[in-house]
């Protein structure tokens, strides 16, 4: 850490030498909206929303969950190298489970909502904004997450049509093109598309078999079509796909060198998604109203992994999942004195897996095939009113009903089958209230009810250990924001509390059980302070922090019957915080520079130090030169070459390390 934070400090002052150097008359950029680089500069408020604007600088392949986790507050993503899939995504301590729970953090790709977090694409080429909704969101959205909301919105449309042709190498092998195009705003309609591709060699080399183990390759595409047929009416369509081709889930065994393994064998990682939504909406006599109807498929074939143990184990999964969603919307006339939404969501989606498990040239030990249905209903909206006393206040509520039924049967060990059926219903509310003290600061707090469905887990082979209950949190939150120094310094501090029945923890708590488990009660503190300053039009500065205290206050382990209550939850990092430095002018020199640390994460229930990753810090740079027509970058990722695990699988005894050192150069192309 310390080193990065001397790189870091270098890397600040180089941001000024180019600031002296840059050019007194800058040459006029192609487009003719203000051209500005907000990757660092945060909108964020006293209830807990934060927006960040993705910086157009970065490299397609740097344009990812990952890296955004790392700028938003108490948002934390523990990645296992297989796309989406095992990936463990934490906000305020409340983690979705990686394959078999409903996810507490949901996403939206502009009118797309995911089902799942192993669906997530990791991936956020041609979007320019992503906007998080800490707390429960019930009351707000169709697929409503416990712990919040992601929303990753298409670029704005500007006065004029405009595009980009993007290309870079880097080591590793790792080669990158892409291309976007927006049209002009025009009063009938309007698009915007992109794609991109991109592959790398793996950071991992298997000395056995003298090949890399992790090589990565993949492509994306994304587009949004409007057209507004008629004064009061607009159809959307939305379109997101992507195909992921890479190697093994990049595993070294824990405590051994991070970028080496010896084994006999690997495996592949092939995943295919395509989603699409429609919208439609029309204004009315009495108010916005909208219908949004999405469509998702998701496969993996196969996820395949040869791990030394001892013994040497051969697993291989396949898994798809299929979902339809169905909003309905009716919202009052924006800037009304009594602001109102109300909304109704239907949702069905399935699962479907098989598992195949054995020791190589020996025996098969788990031959299963699985099947989950999803049946979500939901009616839901809240009440804004705004009065002539600086008072603000959000009345709302959400009843709910999940339905879900599971089949799970095998051949190995021994034939058997399984089966279950259950109804989740749960009623939400929530009451916030905001005041503005003065015109530049407002007070807020809030309390409501989030609920995460129950389920089984489909990797046990236990009846009796498969289902898992519902977890349902009450969360008491509370913020200030302002804005001081003539507007150029915009602070956002906030504090929560959540209390928390039937936490949801998954992991592998044998080689062969990898299951879901129920904490009773748990308990979440935590604070963030989220700052952003720009003395001026081309520097921009921003800092996070987030501090999380997530215990599980009742707590007993279904195969050791040991309590671990009053001891940290798995997933969910001490803190995490992010320093930034941006400097840009229209057309010129521009540089960027970002720190980015996260406290102590534990992987298991019992605090074991064998299964924890201590706190780290990473370093990014950015520096280039940006004319009218064309833009060259040089960048850089984990410049400190900090060694870490992004992800511990303790079952197993296996981790995913973190990416080392990689730098690249991109080259830009306008018209």
């Amino acid at each position: 850490m310390i080193r990065a934070l001397r790189l870091f400090f270098c890397l600040a002052a180089s941001v000024a030498i180019a600031a002296a150097q840059a050019p007194a008359e800058p040459e006029p950029v192609v487009r003719g909206e203000p051209f500005l680089v907000e990757a660092t500069l945060l909108a964020a408020d006293a209830a807990g929303t934060t927006r960040v604007r993705l910086d157009d600088t970065a490299p397609p392949a740097a344009q990812s969950l990952a890296n955004l986790s790392g700028r938003v507050a108490n948002l934390h993503l523990d990645t296992g190298g297989a796309g989406s899939y095992g990936d463990l995504f934490t906000l305020r301590g409340l983690a979705n489970t990686p394959y078999f729970s409903d996810p507490s953090v949901t996403v939206y790709f502009d009118d797309l909502p995911l089902a799942s977090g192993f669906t997530y694409p990791t991936g956020l080429f041609g979007f320019s904004t992503a906007t998080i909704y800490r707390g429960p969101q019930a009351t707000a959205f169709g697929r409503a997450g416990e712990g919040g909301v992601l929303v990753f919105n298409s670029p704005d449309i500007a006065s004029s049509a405009a595009g980009e042709l993007r290309a870079s190498i880097g080591n590793f092998d790792a080669r990158t093109a892409a291309v976007s195009a927006t049209s002009a705003r025009d009063a009938t309609a309007d698009a915007t598309v992109a794609a991109s591709f991109s592959e790398r060699d793996g950071f991992i080399e298997n000395t056995q078999l003298h090949t890399h183990v992790d090589d990565q390759q993949s492509s994306a595409v994304s587009a949004r079509l409007r057209f507004r047929p008629t004064a009061t009416s607009e159809i959307t369509i939305q379109l997101l796909g992507s195909r992921q081709r890479d190697g093994a889930q990049p595993l070294v065994p824990l405590g051994g060198p991070l970028f080496s393994v010896a084994r006999a064998s690997e495996g592949r990682t092939d995943i295919d998604f395509g989603g699409i939504a429609l919208k439609a909406a029309f204004d009315t006599a009495l108010g916005r109203l909208s219908a949004t109807t999405s469509y998702t498929d998701w496969e993996m074939n196969p996820y395949e992994n040869f791990l030394v143990l001892p013994p040497p184990l051969d697993s291989i999964v396949n898994q798809t999942q299929r979902t339809w969603n169905e909003e309905l919307r009716l919202a009052s006339a924006p800037h009304a004195p009594l602001a109102w939404n109300f909304g109704a969501w239907f949702s069905d989606s399935r699962t479907n897996g098989d598992v195949n498990r054995s020791i190589p040239n020996l025996f098969p030990i788990e031959a299963s095939a699985y099947e989950l249905n999803s049946q979500t209903l939901a009616l839901f909206g809240q009440v804004d009113l705004v009065s002539a006393g600086n008072w603000r206040v959000i009345a709302g509520a959400r009843a709910e009903q999940v339905k879900k039924d599971f089949d799970r049967s095998q051949t190995v060990p021994g034939a058997g089958e399984f089966t279950g059926e259950k109804n989740f219903a749960a009623f939400l509310p929530k009451l916030a209230a905001t005041y503005a003290i003065a015109p530049d600061t407002t007070a807020s707090a809030s309390i409501s009810l989030g609920t995460k469905p129950g389920g089984w887990s489909a990797f046990t082979g236990d009846p009796a250990l498969a289902p898992f209950a519902a977890e349902r949190t009450l969360a008491f939150e509370a913020g200030l924001d302002t804005a001081l120094a003539n507007k150029t310094l915009k602070l956002a501090a906030r504090a929560f509390a959540y209390e928390i029945r039937d936490y949801q923890i998954e992991r592998s708590f044998t080689a062969t059980d990898y299951l879901v488990v129920n904490a009773p009660r748990a308990r979440s503190l935590g604070a963030e302070l989220e700052a952003a300053w720009r003395p001026a039009p081309a520097w921009t500065f921003a800092a996070t922090l987030g501090v999380t205290d997530i215990t599980k206050r009742e707590f007993t382990d279904p195969f050791t019957n040991i309590s671990y209550a009053g001891d940290r939850a798995p997933y969910a990092p001490a803190f995490d915080a992010n320093l930034s430095v941006t400097y840009r002018r229209p057309a010129g020199w521009f540089a960027a520079g970002e720190l980015s640390a996260v406290g102590k994460t534990f992987y298991d229930e019992s605090e074991n130090p064998a299964f924890a990753q201590n706190a780290h810090a990473t370093l990014a740079a950015r520096l280039g030169y940006a004319a009218a027509r064309w833009r060259v970058t040089l960048y850089g990722e984990n410049l400190a070459n900090e060694n870490y695990y992004t992800l511990i699988i303790p079952g197993v005894g296996h981790a995913v390390p973190g990416a080392p050192r990689t730098y690249g150069v991109e080259t830009v192309v306008k018209w």
